[in-house]
């Protein structure tokens, strides 16, 4: 591997260094952010509903899990999509542009969830308590 096409280690101190460091104009990187954009419009669009959102959130912990397995192919043939090397054997590169939006939209998936489960239990309960007090007036009569 040729020094060129690595990017350089020791200017990176910081995530926003990091993200400088690379080149956002490449049409792989392009697609992916298009891929993770797609992701998080379909989770909002099918956020009503759950078996979708559940194939996609098991979808998308399938695909975090193979990133290690991602960044290894990624790493032997870079040079058939990319011009500059950045799959490194830590995996930094592919955990905060790969991964970490894909944690995110896993984690907006469990809000949505939390949220219509909370949603869920005040109607439960209003109508628990709406029939409670007919079974009461029923009572009364």
């Amino acid at each position: 591997m040729e020094s060129s096409d690595a990017v350089r280690v020791g200017e990176i101190d910081g995530m926003y260094s990091f993200l400088q460091n690379i080149d956002w104009t490449e049409p792989w990187l392009i697609a992916l952010l298009v891929c993770h954009l797609l992701c998080l419009v379909f989770t909002i669009v099918t956020r009503k509903h759950a078996n979708i959102q559940a194939i996609l959130f098991l979808l998308l912990l399938f695909l975090i899990f193979m990133s290690e397995w991602i960044n290894e192919y990624a790493a032997s043939n870079y040079k058939l999509f990319s011009r500059l090397q950045y799959f490194d054997s830590s995996g930094l590169f592919i955990a905060v542009v790969f991964s970490l939006p894909l944690l995110c939209n896993c984690l907006l998936m469990v809000m949505i969830w939390v949220y219509q489960m909370a949603h869920l239990l005040v109607k439960v309960k209003r109508a628990e308590i709406r029939h409670k007090l007919k079974s009461e007036e029923a009572k009364d009569k």
